[in-house]
């Protein structure tokens, strides 16, 4: 039989540690090609990974003592100092592709339970599902797409262009909407104005009167669209009838916010989220939030699951 000496078991040793860490280096040159740097730093991210990895090395050691199983059984070493960095490494291994799974998994997709209520929240196309679609309509409930009162881009101005069958049946839908109690419309200039939060089935689509309508601009301040987020989730729990729902991320398009300089889709996620959480909304079917690929560049969903 023939033995390896100390020197050629070292320098093995060496050969296969540093193909561990070319192979965890590429891992994540991949993860970071797919998402942002910031989502794999997150603190809370590498802090979770380091639980799981301390404890799938305490899982193995105990397995090893009870088994009587060494790692001189399949390595000849007696360095101690080799035996430690052998379990240092196989550790870090460990820890850096947990994070990489964590952060991977959550950069594409992820399920929450609020309230008991399934939501999940995915990069996708709201016009491709065959739930109640919420889309976005500006208080006076405008359909005129000229990229001064609706933008040909927006969600509002691709549901009447492309997926609106027939304009004057939407208008006929709109006219014929009762008032809700505490949901009353004004009329201005002969026209009627819907309060915010106020939602008007057509359909397999759920219109939501979103923002204000001023000088060309859709608008609302952040205590508007608050206070517009607690009134959808009740004015849903009307009129869902028992269906899944799906809408897409409020706010994340061209409305301006009077009060705020620049708005983060991570705080307008959190903002859906947390009104959901804090309504008394009865609602009994699963809920989709769908991000832009843009939208999802922006908000680490891994920090979003771990909140709610």
């Amino acid at each position: 039989m023939l033995y390896m000496s100390e020197r050629q078991i070292i320098y093995t040793n060496r050969e296969q540690h540093a193909s561990g860490i070319k192979i965890v280096y590429k891992n994540i040159n991949i993860l970071i090609s797919n998402m942002q740097l910031k989502k794999l730093l997150s603190k809370r991210l590498w802090t979770d990974s380091f639980t799981v990895a301390i404890s799938i090395i305490a899982a193995t050691e105990t397995l090893m003592a009870i088994t009587d199983f060494r790692i001189q059984d399949i390595i000849e070493i007696d360095s101690w100092w080799m035996k430690a960095l052998i379990i240092i490494g196989v550790f870090l291994s460990i820890w850096t592709i947990t994070s990489y799974i964590k952060a991977y998994r959550a950069n594409k997709e992820i399920t929450l339970e609020i309230r008991g209520i399934k939501v999940t929240i995915k990069v996708g196309d709201i016009f491709k599902s065959s739930d109640w679609k919420i889309i976005p309509f500006n208080e006076f409930y405008d359909t005129k797409v000229d990229d001064i009162v609706i933008a040909h881009n927006s969600l509002n101005g691709k549901f009447i262009t492309q997926y609106l069958s027939s304009e004057e049946e939407l208008h006929q839908t709109l006219a014929q909407a009762g008032d809700i109690h505490g949901l009353r419309r004004r009329v201005i200039g002969g026209r009627s104005v819907f309060p915010l939060g106020r939602i008007i089935t057509f359909k397999d689509y759920m219109l939501l009167a979103f923002s204000h309508f001023e000088y060309n601009q859709a608008k609302l301040s952040h205590k508007d669209y608050e206070g517009c987020l607690r009134t959808m989730w009740k004015e849903i729990s009307r009129t869902y009838a028992n269906r899944p729902i799906t809408l897409p991320l409020l706010g994340g398009g061209i409305t301006r916010f009077e009060d705020i300089s620049e708005k983060s889709e991570s705080h307008l996620l959190r903002c859906l989220l947390c009104t959901l959480k804090t309504s008394n909304a009865q609602i009994y079917q699963p809920i989709t939030i769908v991000l832009t690929k843009e939208a999802m560049d922006n908000i680490n969903l891994y920090e979003i699951k771990k909140i709610y």
